[in-house]
């Protein structure tokens, strides 16, 4: 396990720096900092569940054949069949039409032979929105054994079966998505760090998702708990930097608002981390304790506050908006400043 590095406050020479980065990542992070965190979130973790169960499927096809032919280069005196290389296929795959190299098989007839899987799934959707909901309280729970339908007794598990076939795809994802979650994170370089609680097949999972100097994004760990969970949200960090995430260059870190996941980033990664509030869950925040008839105009002049180009200036709109909101709606016009406030450096 790594050393953990003693926090230190960055000197007055690193505030530049600290801006610098800032401003990177938010150019560079611009349209999914926009977005709603939960609904950026679970498409990430839907493209996350469906490139795995690509990887997995491969394997899964590359066993199959083995398992008819024999291993590579063995000389087998009862050989049935043979290889004959891959062709390019196509199948469903988490709702879209996905190409896939297929391996082939012929016996020493010339009979083309059909491979379990491809046949199952060449008919059905493997990674429909159940299966993809399982795959992921499975990861972040270790009980997907539980949730998946048991498998009828005169089955075998090896068998050419739907159900079995199914289940060493799933085994295979699983296994493929473990090891992603548990890989090293050292080489990343990321200037955003996305954190968010959301509901799924009704487990709260927290999800957190990288976004790279090239705007690519990466799922970097999921585990069980809400951002309420002050315990779950420091297991979920204190893991990414085991893994190895630098820390030693500031980055943003977008999170819903939640206190013990404030308190969780600044515990493990010090005042590198500079924290920044979701601008949609804010908005919800602050709407949701207005009357009705309150709520357009205020939604409306938060939303033109943040589209402002200049700093200092949505500042000074949001400070105006929560003084106005103080007599009357005391509540929103605290969440509204809690929001408002420059982050620590």
């Amino acid at each position: 396990m790594k050393k953990i590095a003693r926090k230190t406050r960055p000197t007055e020479d690193a505030r530049p720096q600290l801006q610098t980065v800032l401003a990177e990542a938010a150019a560079r992070a611009q349209l999914q900092l926009q977005l709603e965190l939960g609904d950026a979130m679970r498409r990430d973790l839907r493209e996350f569940v469906i490139t795995a169960g690509t990887a997995a499927l491969a394997a899964v096809l590359e066993a199959e054949r083995t398992q008819v032919v024999g291993p590579k280069y063995a000389r087998l005196p009862t050989r049935s069949a043979v290889r004959v290389g891959t062709t390019r296929g196509e199948l469903v795959m988490g709702g879209r039409r996905i190409q896939v190299q297929r391996p082939r098989a012929r016996t020493l007839d010339g009979e083309e032979i059909q491979l379990p899987s491809w046949a199952a799934f060449s008919a059905e959707d493997p990674l429909d929105e159940r299966a993809v909901n399982q795959m992921l309280v499975g990861v972040t729970t270790r009980r997907y054994a539980r949730s998946l339908e048991p498998l009828a007794a005169p089955l075998p598990e090896r068998g050419t079966s739907k159900s079995a076939v199914s289940r060493r795809f799933v085994a295979a994802t699983q296994k493929q998505m473990d090891a992603w979650l548990g890989r090293d994170l050292s080489q990343l370089k990321l200037v955003a760090l996305m954190i968010d609680g959301i509901v799924i097949a009704e487990h709260v999972m927290l999800v957190a998702l990288g976004i790279d100097a090239d705007g690519k994004k990466h799922v970097l760990g999921v585990r069980e708990g809400a951002t309420e969970n002050a315990a779950s949200c420091t297991a979920l960090l204190a893991d990414l930097r085991d893994r190895g995430l630098p820390t030693e260059h500031a980055v943003l870190v977008v999170i819903d608002g939640g206190k013990a996941l404030a308190k969780a980033v600044r515990n493990v990664y010090g005042s590198r981390a500079i924290v920044q509030c979701c601008q949609a869950h804010k908005v919800r925040n602050v709407v949701d304790q207005l009357p009705e008839d309150a709520r357009p105009s205020v939604r409306q002049a938060m939303r033109d506050a943040y589209a402002t180009s200049d700093a200092e200036v949505a500042r000074k709109l949001l400070t105006n908006l929560a003084r106005r909101l103080r007599d009357e709606h005391p509540g929103a016009a605290a969440s509204l400043e809690e929001g408002s406030t420059t982050p620590s450096l």
